[in-house]
């Protein structure tokens, strides 16, 4: 290295930091993350870089890319020059996002069935939501429900179908959880969904790709109409 290259890189270096390593954004995103699913960053709240960065030890830019993480999952809104936030979803939002949802979902159940793909990872999922819900654990019950869905979306193999539903279900199940958490609820509502989610997988193992298209939309409506009736009517009154 030539005389006064290593002072020069310095600067570099100074000037542009280096980027967190994979392990180090992953773990605080996940601790952000967490932060968030237990309530304890409110939907709407910000989330102020150097606060955290000092709460955690670490440089600001690492959490600045940990939030970029969170941002491509939908769990955080951040606007060009602005702060990051934590999602916060209107009535409008929730209903737009389940109508996104219904042909989303109804897409995968058919494609699904008309390749004749196993489901037992859906199975899988339903089967602890139901032992989540019967021991009233309300997160895992919401988790396993992602799972479910996500699982669905993902089966196909379509990377554009995937990536949407991905976009839309990973916000939605974590704001659900947020106002559920932030109402006190117990996961007695979403066992009785449980029926529900059984018709879609039995569609989808009969073979035919509209009864399995038409199940999973009808069932997703149902969903809808449930969330509205629990969490976003409560949530304009401030609660």
């Amino acid at each position: 290295m030539g005389r006064g290259q290593k002072p020069i890189m310095q600067a570099l270096s100074s000037i542009f930091p280096k980027s967190a390593s994979p392990l180090i954004k992953q773990n605080l995103a996940e601790q952000l993350r967490q932060e968030i699913l237990n309530g304890r960053i409110a939907p709407g709240d910000r989330i102020v870089e150097g606060a955290w960065a000092r709460k955690f030890g670490v440089a600001q830019s690492s959490v600045r890319e940990a939030l970029n993480i969170l941002v491509a999952e939908g769990l955080v809104q951040k606007g060009h020059g602005r702060s990051a936030r934590v999602v916060r979803l209107s009535e409008q939002d929730v209903l737009h996002m389940y109508q996104i949802r219904a042909v989303l979902e109804g897409l995968a159940a058919r494609l699904t069935a008309q390749m004749n793909l196993p489901v037992d990872d859906m199975e899988s999922a339903l089967a602890e939501m139901g032992q989540a819900a019967q021991r009233d654990d309300l997160r895992h019950t919401i988790d396993c429900l992602l799972r479910f869905h996500l699982a669905l979306c993902l089966k196909p193999g379509n990377p554009f179908l995937a990536e949407q539903a991905k976009r839309i279900l990973i916000p939605l199940f974590a704001f659900t959880l947020m106002r559920a958490v932030a109402r006190g609820l117990s996961a007695e509502p979403w066992r009785q969904g449980l029926a529900a989610h059984r018709q879609m997988l039995d569609a989808i193992r009969s073979g035919d790709p509209f009864f399995a298209e038409q199940m999973a939309v009808r069932a997703i409506h149902g969903f809808m109409d449930l969330a509205i009736r629990l969490w976003v009517h409560e949530a304009r009154s401030g609660a």
